[in-house]
């Protein structure tokens, strides 16, 4: 039997890690491909920390406590220690604006992510994590939610205002907390929660008898959540049938796990893909595929992953080794993945450390690490690393990083450094106003493509010197560089 590919986490990890800086802030070029939104799109140019990458730390600490390596559990401690102690005065914390940015410094699911973050972190670091860095980790967690958290809602629980995915995602975060804390205030009212989400927001028969979909917001009755946030329900309710000794929860996580498998579509590269969404209309339920993201899948692979521990499932199984195939037929050789496909613009391009990091967590959780994981993981890169698009390019090398057009195309043009917080347009020097990129965020003697008609060719460059993938419908020949006299404008 030929074995199903598999992504090389590893990469993904060193690809997330040159994003990190010495403060323990993830930075990152905050791209949504389900909704087609980010920072550039909004106006918003800032690509630094933001709270949605913090799954990042979940990953490494289980990586950690599989492989244990003094490397990675001081760069654990750096994110850990930044992310406990990042508040605004509102209690929230900071820099949860992801996709809109820094113009955004509030959002419900934005504070739940870091609480179930670093939870699952104190959950796998327990036994070696500095005793200093766990009751950080406790009071953060105690300080959002009982603090940040509670305008959501009402009284900091579920109501008819709830979204699905946000809700359950403040859920888990409690359920990890008395989990690994051992410390039961919510103990009650959590369970009650679970059971009012369950009540009011499960649709049965989506698609079919044996499944169930939710609804992604209550007053809103013609929409389902998409695909890639059904972890975020499934992991908590199996979180909950350990806790409560109720097994009726890992029927209704069992129910999620098979919408999200029985909704999967085949994309035209024949890979296996998360659907966006059901509909609602003309009197009938209607599937939509995308645009759909590609890297982010990891929240609902992680559930389904959870649930087929539990109770295995051969059909589950097949759908997870098929997402395998995917993760690795959309990575490139620099780590990140595909963000996505349909949008044709940047949003299918830009890979953001936000989403991810998510399917880092998930890809060790599935798969583990090796004996030269870390080796990898923190070794260096400096090649140029190219993911070409439809209408545009991904570049970056080292800690310059691009959103560049092809040649005689003018439309991105946009340069940034993973260690800096703001990006913008490469302008010209005859442009005399406007923001100007410093001598040190352009990447030096980039290559250049040209996308005519009928192929993309590299115009000026040195294939030697490039990682170079292309997603785009017109053909890549791969030749010597077509000029080396003429500059693009």
């Amino acid at each position: 039997m030929i074995p199903t590919p598999r992504p090389n986490v590893a990469a993904l990890g060193n690809w997330i890690r040159s994003w990190v800086q010495p403060s323990g802030a993830i930075h990152g070029f905050h791209n949504h491909p389900v909704w087609g939104a980010n920072p550039y799109r909004w106006g918003d140019m800032t690509a630094g920390h933001t709270t949605w990458a913090s799954p990042f730390i979940a990953g490494l600490a289980e990586a950690i406590s599989k492989k244990p390596d003094p490397r990675a559990k001081a760069l654990v401690e750096q994110l850990i220690n930044f992310q406990s102690t990042s508040f605004a005065d509102d209690g929230q914390y900071k820099h949860i604006g992801f996709n809109a940015g820094e113009i955004c410094q509030r959002g419900l699911i934005h504070n739940a992510v870091p609480n179930l973050s670093l939870g699952l972190a104190a959950f796998y670091a327990k036994d070696w994590l500095p005793a200093k860095l766990m009751e950080q980790i406790r009071t953060a967690i105690i300080r959002n939610l009982e603090v940040g958290c509670m305008p959501y809602g009402t009284n900091g629980r579920p109501d008819k205002t709830a979204v699905t995915n946000q809700d359950y995602a403040r859920i888990w975060g409690k359920l990890l907390f008395t989990h690994v804390f051992e410390d039961k205030r919510w103990y009650d009212s959590t369970r009650e929660d679970i059971d009012y989400m369950i009540k009011t927001f499960h649709i049965s028969g989506m698609p079919d008898a044996d499944c169930a979909g939710t609804l992604r917001i209550l007053g809103i009755k013609d929409i389902l959540e998409p695909s890639e946030y059904y972890g975020l329900m499934i992991c908590p309710l199996l979180l909950a049938a350990e806790i409560y000794g109720d097994e009726r929860y890992i029927d209704e996580a069992g129910k999620l796990c098979r919408h999200v498998a029985r909704s999967q579509w085949v994309d035209e590269r024949g890979f296996t893909r998360c659907h966006r969404t059901w509909f609602y209309h003309a009197g009938r339920w209607h599937h939509n595929r995308g645009p759909m993201l590609i890297g982010g899948m990891g929240d609902s692979l992680e559930g389904i992953q959870r649930y087929i521990r539990l109770r295995p499932d051969a059909e589950l199984e097949a759908f997870l080794k098929a997402t395998d195939r995917t993760y690795a037929g959309y990575q490139h050789p620099r780590g990140f993945f595909v963000s996505g496909t349909g949008w044709e613009s940047e949003c299918d391009l830009a890979p953001s450390t936000g989403w991810q990091s998510h399917d880092f967590r998930n890809l060790v959780h599935r798969h583990g690490v090796n004996e030269t994981f870390w080796d990898e993981f923190f070794k260096e890169d400096n090649r140029i690393s190219i993911l070409l698009g439809e209408q545009c390019l991904w570049m970056e090398q080292g800690s310059r990083w691009m959103i560049g057009d092809y040649l005689w195309q003018g439309v991105f043009n946009l340069v940034g450094r993973k260690d800096c917080v703001k990006f913008g347009p490469n302008l010209p020097d005859w442009v005399e106003g406007g923001w100007h990129a410093p001598e040190n965020y352009p990447i030096p003697d980039k290559p250049v493509f040209l996308k005519v008609d009928d192929y993309i060719k590299l115009w000026t460059g040195d294939w030697s010197q490039l990682d170079v993938t292309s997603i785009a419908k017109t053909p890549l020949i791969i030749e010597p560089a077509m000029s080396t006299t003429i500059s693009p404008p």
